[in-house]
């Protein structure tokens, strides 16, 4: 009886160690609306959803993945950039299963991506120095490679938009390692002002972005192994390195817990509204 109790508690162990010990350069980072965590694993080709407490797989998805680097949600699907294949994925959100697959002459090096209310596709081409946006057929609508002011779309590493505004992330050779709010019809008409600028000159290389609530301004920043938090205008608010390599993806739960995904260390990283570091996931 009692080697049978061992047994079993070193059966349960390993499972618990499969089940969580999966990330492999853990890349973009979404909350869906059940507050499950999905993340792009690009090192293993996959996008896992995740018991954001545990950090236990859900779901595994691997059709037509290739090194995927960001993922968002909207208009009821998943949308994912494949950095090794130059296109975007699609997932129905709850069948999880691929329903199109959008290419494009114009994509070169995915590395941001973001959708708007009509279903409008903007992807940031890391390697092109540009923004492009497709329409909801596939159509190629804009190429931008500078805003209004002159300002070079340089390396953008993440776009996300909430509300009217799209906000996109330049990294070194842009004059600034910056994100920069826009209005999201200004993209379309290739005019794009810009509203407000977040940026510092210790924290580099921003890759993924994320709010909360009250508009707040969350950053990783991939040079500076940090993660940042700014106001709605741009005022720098916290700084946060401890436990961050290489972020890749920053997410917010319902909480106002902020969950870092760690290339480097192949982990994600949790911290509560402080910036408190609370749990590692991995």
């Amino acid at each position: 009886m009692k080697l049978n109790t061992i047994l079993t508690a070193t059966l349960a162990l390993c499972l618990s160690l499969t089940a969580n010990a999966q990330l492999n350069n853990p890349n973009g980072l979404v909350f869906d609306s059940s507050g499950n965590l999905w993340v792009a694993n690009s090192g293993a080709n996959q996008v896992l959803e995740l018991n954001p407490t545990t950090g236990a797989v859900i779901n595994t998805i691997t059709a037509g993945l290739s090194s995927p680097t960001r993922l968002t949600f909207a208009l009821g699907e998943l949308y994912v950039t494949n950095l090794g294949a130059n296109n975007v994925t699609v997932y129905n959100q709850k069948t999880r299963s691929l329903v199109r697959t959008i290419t494009s002459s114009a994509i070169s090096r995915p590395l941001a991506l973001a959708v708007d209310a009509y279903g409008d596709v903007y992807i940031g081409d890391n390697s092109a120095n540009n923004v492009i946006a497709l329409n909801i057929a596939n159509g190629l609508v804009e190429t931008l490679t500078q805003d209004n002011s002159g300002f070079p779309f340089t390396a953008p590493g993440a776009l996300a938009i909430r509300g009217r505004n799209i906000y996109a992330a330049f990294g070194p050779g842009s004059g600034e390692n910056a994100v920069i709010s826009y209005n999201v019809g200004e993209f379309l008409t290739n005019d794009p002002a810009e509203i407000y600028v977040y940026t510092s000159s210790t924290n580099t290389g921003p890759t993924g972005i994320a709010f909360d609530p009250s508009g707040n301004v969350y950053i990783s920043d991939f040079y500076s192994d940090t993660w940042v938090k700014y106001s709605p205008t741009g005022t720098l608010l916290l700084t946060v390195s401890d436990g961050v390599g290489q972020p890749e993806g920053i997410a917010l739960d319902a909480s106002k817990n902020v969950y870092v995904s760690n290339s480097s260390l192949n982990n994600i990283t949790v911290y509560n509204s402080s910036g408190a570091l609370i749990k590692t996931l991995d």
